[in-house]
């Protein structure tokens, strides 16, 4: 077992959660991912510790950003979950990989097509007052995508959005462009070098507001 879990589990059992963040500070950031996955997957064997491995993860995100290697993992929409609360505190939501993604960047690139997020994610905006929430949907990665366009020109679709997770990726495409209404077009550099499918290229025209042939004709 990591010397970081050993750690982690010891001040867990006397208590010392004040101690849990200073803790974290002084971790290499592989040991600080160890310490953060550790608590998701702690949650997901043992349902009853849910809350409180999740509370654990607050504690320790409070004061500390999510290190990059942290964010190019968190890839799915169970993690995410878990890890909201959290990432609403220290910016974590806008904290990078050093590919420039964010949280929502790989998850949505990384979506399974029977658990998609967007529908989780609107909500989130609906529900809960987050403005770096926001900001992570309209931000753009290294390649110029964001977390939208990477779902479209690269997550496996192998067939469109069921009807509220693509009502929701709408209502998410009409946020991130209010916001930043350039970074669309960054997309098509993406899909000339990934040919897309008949699916990618519907989404596409949907994101871009144009017919296929005209998004066809641009790749």
């Amino acid at each position: 077992m990591d010397l970081s879990i050993q750690l982690l589990n010891a001040r867990i059992k006397q208590q010392q959660f004040d101690e849990l963040d200073n803790d974290f500070k002084k971790l290499t950031e592989a040991q600080q991912v160890i310490q953060l996955n550790y608590l998701f997957e702690s949650a997901l064997r043992m349902s009853i510790k849910y809350d409180f491995m999740q509370n654990i993860a607050v504690r320790i995100l409070t004061t500390n950003t999510p290190p990059a290697p942290f964010i190019e993992k968190l890839t799915s929409l169970d993690a995410l979950s878990f890890f909201t609360p959290a990432l609403k505190l220290n910016k974590g939501f806008i904290s990078t990989d050093d590919s420039g993604n964010n949280a929502l960047h790989n998850v949505f690139k990384q979506a399974m097509p029977t658990q998609l997020p967007f529908n989780y994610v609107r909500s989130l905006m609906l529900f809960e007052s987050n403005e770096e929430l926001l900001h992570a949907l309209a931000h753009t990665n290294k390649q110029g995508l964001t977390p939208v366009a990477s779902y479209i020109a690269y997550a496996h679709k192998p067939n469109i959005p069921v009807k509220h997770e693509f009502s929701a990726l709408l209502a998410l495409i009409e946020i991130e462009q209010k916001q930043n209404p350039a970074a669309k077009l960054q997309i098509l550099e993406a899909l000339k070098n990934n040919p897309p499918s008949e699916i990618t290229l519907l989404l596409s025209a949907a994101y871009l507001q144009r017919s296929t042939e005209q998004v066809a004709a641009l790749i």
